[in-house]
């Protein structure tokens, strides 16, 4: 056997995971600190995990066939909207046909922008390359992935999308189109109609296809004559897609925008299920032998859930489900098919607080309204799908089995990325530990240490730790320059504006001068009961704030962007809580949001952090400090204090003005 290829096809995928968390291990403990990881150090181990996965399995098994990869994406389902759907269900959590597939674990589905959205997971899930929100098929710096639609169509194989929602939004958008919004839906449609060539579309958005009138929103001759040109087959009813076979290229708009939900089309049958949908899609596909990519998309599980609406959301993931029985139904008679089912992102923050039995809502309470940064589930059977068995993984996994599948190749690990998600494995430098136990309630409010990273985009920071539901709040200080004093020597009356949270919290920060030369904070991150915020908001619970006024203009502190998320199980509302390892408040900010000068940092840069809890307007300070107060030392309170020291880090130890390896960092104390 080569080096680092294992060719056993029932452990093949579950090494490679295991390949992935060994070179984090590599990289935070096992190397020297100064052997940059993209180097020498894990990512080297990494990829000498090239893991063999034939998409063939045995000869007795079917070898020889074609591969084909269905992709199964209930948008915004999380694991307790299987937990109440499947308690409405039957009163019994845990007996839907997805959770029935031999494998199953979790992904994590971070983007760049913190918590995704639909768009930024759908291109991550499908090309493995992570973007900002509100991209599809762009990376951060807005060039075209290759997606698996694209590779599917390149080896011959053939493509279909069906969706709930309309076929322009942003989870087949993801798929099937390059551009750098979301919310471009008309180039999205023509882009899906005239250039991806996939060869199956079914679902909504019907109003982006047909030509101008009172039921389109485009100007021109509309896509429907374009696609019938090309020789697809153009249906509007449920009762014409059952008419379509044996249709190899079909075309389904049965609704002007996003289908309706079942609950709401019980007797109407004019536009088809997802269940019937992926039927025909499932048809169409395997008629010509060749293999093929699907994608199938639960889109409306998200809507509902964006209103907090359980009954919808719950029937549209039993839909999903039925869904699943069918498909994992047609993989059992293709030996060579591989069935994933996973989600983008959660939304709402659904958590099921207890089952009512069969047939009745179980009482729930929706923590947010929009997405959130809860790991979601992953079912998988068929050659490859051990991959996911018991595992938690990065969304970009999902790409790199298809890529596997497709190709008929050897699975690549996706390499290290500093990413702020909450999972702080990936940030290498352990910088401060805690050593003062919390007098703000331990096991609700507790910094326990400090993780500190940067690459060439900018510096990431993690905070271990319990952090309070709707409470306190958690202060970020940030020296740009340390060594350069730049400014105020104490915080303490320093910023006298009080415009909103934020600023009303760091004006009653009572801090004195640290006492440590060359100290001067620049910026504080401030961090409100919990709250979290993506790189393109500028919100006043969340945020990075200027500490010093822009010249000219004493009134006013600036916003700089950046990024704040946190992991699973880290905030705390309903009794005290047990912390988890290396997981918790994560921060990326960009170098832009620091030097103002795109990627670049000064030469030689060196930064400064201190974290700290306090209550939610700056008057109380908790004796939670990283780096730490000495064991026993008793909460500040509203007494004036001096931070008892910072954390250093060599972002530039090379002196060419990019940020490299950060140098080990170090901990000052007064």
């Amino acid at each position: 056997m080569k080096r680092g290829v294992i060719t056993r096809t029932d452990e093949c995928h579950r090494v490679a995971a295991v390949c992935y968390k060994s070179a984090m291990v590599a990289c935070n403990a096992g190397r020297p600190r100064n052997a940059w990881l993209w180097g020498a150090g894990a990512l080297s181990l990494a990829s000498a995990c090239v893991v063999d996965t034939p998409s063939s399995p045995p000869p007795a098994n079917g070898a020889g066939l074609p591969p084909s990869f269905i992709l199964m994406v209930g948008d915004g389902m999380g694991f307790e909207h299987l937990r109440a759907a499947g308690g409405f269900a039957s009163g019994v959590f845990g007996a839907l046909a997805m959770e029935q597939l031999p494998y199953g674990g979790r992904v994590i589905t971070s983007s760049l922008s913190g918590v995704t959205d639909s768009a930024a997971a759908a291109t991550t899930m499908g090309s493995g390359v992570k973007t900002y929100n509100g991209r599809v098929g762009e990376d951060r710096e807005g060039d075209r992935v290759v997606s698996l639609i694209e590779l599917a169509r390149a080896r011959g194989l053939g493509t279909g999308i069906v969706t709930t929602a309309a076929l322009n939004d942003a989870t087949p958008a993801g798929f099937s189109a390059h551009q750098p919004s979301r919310s471009d839906l008309l180039a999205i449609a023509d882009e899906q109609a005239l250039a991806s060539g996939v060869d199956v579309l079914l679902g909504g958005g019907a109003q982006y296809y047909l030509p101008a009138g009172d039921d389109s929103l485009r100007a021109d001759g509309g896509l429907v004559q374009p696609l019938t040109d090309a020789g697809y087959l153009i249906v509007r009813t449920a009762l014409e897609l059952e008419a379509a076979a044996p249709a190899r290229r079909l075309v389904g708009l049965f609704a002007p925008n996003h289908m309706t939900y079942g609950v709401d089309r019980a007797a109407d049958t004019t536009e088809p299920t997802l269940e019937a949908m992926t039927a025909a899609a499932l048809q169409a596909l395997s008629l010509s032998g060749r293999g093929f990519f699907l994608l199938v998309e639960g889109g409306l599980i998200d809507k509902a859930s964006h209103g907090s609406d359980l009954e919808r959301a719950v029937i549209e993931t039993l839909a999903f489900d039925r869904t699943v029985a069918l498909v994992a139904e047609f993989c059992a008679q293709q030996p060579n098919a591989t069935l994933v089912v996973t989600a983008d992102h959660e939304t709402g923050g659904l958590e099921v607080l207890s089952s009512q039995g069969a047939g009745v809502l179980p009482s729930v309470s929706w923590r947010w309204g929009s997405h959130t940064n809860t790991r979601v589930p992953v079912f998988a059977l068929g050659p490859g799908a051990a991959l996911f068995d018991g595992a938690s993984v990065d969304n970009r996994f999902v790409a790199a089995l298809g890529v596997s599948i497709l190709e008929s190749a050897a699975l690549v690990v996706p390499p290290w990325q500093l990413l702020a998600d909450g999972e702080l494995g990936e940030l290498r430098y352990l910088a401060a530990t805690a050593a003062a136990a919390s007098t703000f309630g331990a096991g609700f409010n507790e910094l326990d240490a400090l993780y500190v990273d940067a690459d060439r985009y900018g510096l990431a920071a993690g905070v271990s730790g319990l952090f309070e539901w709707g409470k306190n709040a958690v202060v970020i200080l940030i020296d740009r320059d340390f060594g350069a004093g730049t400014g105020p020597a104490a915080l303490a009356g320093a910023l006298f504006d009080h415009d909103g949270q934020i600023d009303n919290l760091l004006a009653n920060l009572r801090l004195l001068d640290s006492g440590i030369p060359g100290f001067g904070i620049d910026a504080a991150l401030v961090v409100f009961g919990g709250m979290e915020t993506h790189l393109e908001e500028l919100r006043d619970d969340v945020g990075l704030r200027g500490v010093a006024p822009p010249v000219g203009d004493p009134s006013n502190f600036t916003w700089l962007p950046a990024v704040v998320n946190f992991g699973d199980e880290v905030r705390v509302a309903n009794g005290p809580a047990a912390p988890r390892a290396r997981r918790g408040l994560e921060i990326a900010v960009p170098w832009s949001s620091l030097y103002a000068q795109g990627d670049a940092v000064p030469p030689g840069a060196v930064v400064g952090i201190a974290v700290l809890l306090v209550n939610d307007d700056g008057t109380y300070l908790a004796n939670q400090t990283l780096p730490s107060f000495v064991a026993g030392t008793p909460g500040p309170g509203a007494a004036a204090v001096a931070l008892p020291g910072i954390v250093v880090v060599p972002v530039d130890q090379n002196g060419d003005g990019r940020a490299d390896d950060p140098g080990a960092p170090q901990e000052l104390r007064r």
